[in-house]
């Protein structure tokens, strides 16, 4: 995948994003701009992805601490969250899978048709989930601070702030064979 079609579609990451805030959860947001995370590994407190698969396949994910969860979900269910549940996860995975779906019909130009699986959400303070691309390779599960997501290819990030805390909105994009 070339950096050309990440730019090409940081702005409708953004835009995305803030029409689901706009829409769902009355906090206000802020892009910073985008990077590119080189490093194999990211971590954090809490993971909620969507995978898309069709001419290209990637995933589509939020990452953020502990607390931005908290305040996302205390905002989007307009009650009082104070630790990891099943409300926060829930939260969690239909935001990232409105701002999956709503991307996904931005970039249909870009990437084509896609389908969208169901939002998959990694929380706590004492995870680490790795996956080889390797076949051969087997899956493993380690102990380490924080959520971490290993890819072999890079991610698109676009940070937003809000509140004084800070999440981003990542995206990785291979095209098929």
């Amino acid at each position: 995948m070339t950096t050309a079609t990440y730019d090409n579609i940081v702005e409708d990451v953004i835009s995305c994003t803030n029409e689901v805030f706009a829409s769902m959860i009355p906090m206000e947001i802020k892009s910073d701009g985008s990077f590119y995370q080189k490093e194999d590994m990211i971590s954090t407190d809490v993971i909620s992805l969507i995978s898309f698969t069709g001419e290209h396949s990637g995933i589509v994910a939020f990452f953020g601490s502990k607390d931005m969860a908290l305040k996302i979900t205390s905002k989007m269910l307009g009650i009082e969250v104070s630790s990891i549940d099943q409300d926060v996860k829930d939260a969690m995975g239909e935001l990232t899978n409105m701002i999956g779906g709503s991307l996904k019909n931005k970039v249909f130009e870009t990437f084509g048709a896609m389908h969208l699986s169901v939002p998959i959400v990694i929380a706590g303070a004492a995870l680490s989930i790795s996956s080889s691309s390797n076949k051969n390779d087997k899956q493993d599960l380690t102990i380490s601070p924080g959520v971490t997501c290993n890819s072999q290819n890079s991610w698109m990030m676009t940070p937003f702030s809000s509140e004084g805390d800070t999440f981003n909105i990542g995206l990785v994009v291979k095209k098929n064979d």
